[in-house]
């Protein structure tokens, strides 16, 4: 039976709440905080979210609580993500936010100095949020076109509403290195990931006491 991605992780933080859930920069968050931050980055896309706009939202974050938090944040709101690397040339993240037609953005503290160059080539307004609590106001006033939101504004995990799940939504999409030529989209369903991630957990026999390390950057499928 199709399932949407992101059930899993709410079994999960229902299952396991006060266990740990991830281990980044030198901190835990357990279950119930991860989702706690997650809901909340999610119910703010869904406030500003307009059906006519493209269903992705761009995850500027690198090895950090919030690169986390956004990507499950982007799928309990029902868009597919698109991960952004602050290691990649700046010419080609703006090139894969352009082109992805993001309508927000979730960016942690250390991405935040190329995020000026990024709002540069935007041409669309944006809803930029970032869960940790920083000052937004000189964004405020040097891009008014684009909406910022800071930790402490975003909506409460409450007024969370999980979306619809259809077959074909989008988990993600990645860009191709571009060694061709300008890099290219590639969107992967939620079903892809859903059946990959089970054959896995079976091949390996994967439990809710074993550790993963997330060894590669999100940018590499």
């Amino acid at each position: 039976m199709q399932r949407a991605l992101w059930s899993g992780f709410l079994h999960s933080s229902e299952e396991f709440a006060d266990r740990p859930a991830l281990f980044a920069e030198g901190k835990f968050l357990k279950y119930s905080e991860l989702r706690e931050a997650a809901c909340r980055v999610a119910a703010t896309i869904q406030a500003h979210g307009d059906p006519g706009k493209t269903p992705l939202t761009a995850v500027f974050a690198y090895r950090s609580p919030t690169a986390f938090i956004g990507v499950l944040g982007s799928l309990l709101a029902g868009n597919g993500y698109v991960p952004l690397n602050r290691t990649f040339p700046i010419e080609r993240t703006q090139v894969m936010l352009e082109r992805s037609g993001c309508r927000s953005i979730v960016v942690d503290k250390g991405s935040l100095p190329q995020l000026d160059k990024l709002l540069e080539i935007a041409s669309l307004p944006l809803l930029v949020l970032t869960p940790e609590a920083l000052d937004f106001t000189s964004y405020k006033q040097q891009w008014p076109q684009h909406t910022f939101l800071a930790g402490h504004e975003l909506k409460s995990a409450e007024s969370w509403r999980e979306p619809a799940f259809e077959i074909d939504s989008i988990a993600y999409l990645l860009f191709t290195s571009g060694s061709t030529g300008i890099p290219k989209g590639v969107a992967v369903a939620q079903r892809n990931v859903t059946a990959f991630l089970d054959y896995m957990i079976e091949r390996y026999e994967i439990t809710e006491s074993d550790r993963l390390s997330q060894m590669f950057d999100m940018t590499f499928d």
